[in-house]
């Protein structure tokens, strides 16, 4: 895949990853329960599709069903952490703070995967924590909103490691594996760790009306089956300091729908910081990380 073709499906990946801290909160269920039924539905999608068209649903290489079901296990640590800070600090802002895992994607792709920053990619970087700074900072002022932006914050490192484990498992052999597989294989094992999860805090599975059960299935089509699918795909082409910045689309999207359409308090300090956040964005597609040479893993 071209790095242009790329780069065109990330975003367009990242736009469906906007819809989840919508569908988060307007269903009617805990945090367990919400990503469980996520995975499940993206889960029998991605089996089907396997099915129709003849693959093998079971990963050949040992490396890649390891690699695919760490991502699966921090995903499910992610939407943990997540669902508890959009409770809290809401559906905006909740989205803004998991992507602060460009920051730790940079650092992986610095340290483990040799990726080699340009001057315009660390200017960006800048300016999208100072961006991300400005949207914070009035929800540091009441305890609460403290705890929220620290759930989110650390929603956004075990995002990262998610990623890193994706790109980790394109540099196998033959990418991997088939991307449906992979997807499946993450689907399955963060499903498992959310039901586990659900269980031991006592939460209820049931689905109480309509609309979280809309919500539910935009959640596992729209975002785990679709928007994953593209993400899975894209992101072995580029590097993964510019996958993390092109992903800081999805919260400035999600906040703007927050403030616009839903009636969240804003403020001019804020909204140049989501501004920001966009020319950060811009600056770093500029001159990205250089991709390092592929190795044996």
């Amino acid at each position: 895949m071209s790095p242009n073709r790329a780069i065109a499906e990330l975003t367009l990946g990242g736009l469906m990853l906007s819809l989840s801290a919508l569908a988060v909160a307007f269903a009617n269920i805990g945090a367990g329960g919400a990503g469980f039924y996520r995975m499940l539905i993206a889960s029998a999608l991605f089996y089907l599709v396997l099915r129709l068209r003849k693959v093998p649903a079971r990963l050949n290489s040992r490396k890649a069903q390891r690699f695919s079901a760490l991502a699966g296990v921090f995903l499910a640590v992610d939407l943990i952490l997540w669902h508890q800070s959009i409770y809290i600090v809401g559906p905006g802002i909740g989205s803004i703070l998991t992507n602060c895992q460009v920051f730790f994607m940079t650092l992986l792709g610095l340290a483990l995967l040799k990726e080699r920053p340009t001057l315009y990619f660390v200017v960006s970087i800048v300016l999208a924590f100072a961006g991300l700074y400005l949207l914070l900072l009035p929800e540091m002022s009441s305890s609460a909103g403290a705890k929220g932006v620290a759930y989110g914050v650390l929603s956004g490192l075990a995002y990262a490691v998610c990623v890193y484990f994706l790109k980790v498992n394109t540099r196998l052999p033959e990418g991997g594996g088939d991307t449906l597989a992979q997807m499946l294989n993450l689907s399955l094992w963060a499903a498992l760790v959310l039901l586990g999860y659900a269980l031991a805090t006592g939460e209820s599975l049931a689905i109480v009306d309509g609309q979280t059960l809309l919500m539910l299935v935009i959640y596992g089509v729209l975002v785990q089956f679709a928007g994953w699918l593209l993400v899975n795909r894209s992101i072995g082409a580029i590097s993964l300091g510019l996958a993390g910045l092109i992903l800081l689309l999805e919260p400035v999207i999600t906040y703007a729908i927050d403030v616009l359409l839903l009636g969240k308090a804003s403020s001019l300090v804020q909204m140049a910081g989501a501004g920001l956040t966009l020319v950060a964005v811009y600056v770093g597609s500029m001159k990205p990380p250089e991709k390092a040479m592929a190795e044996a893993v």
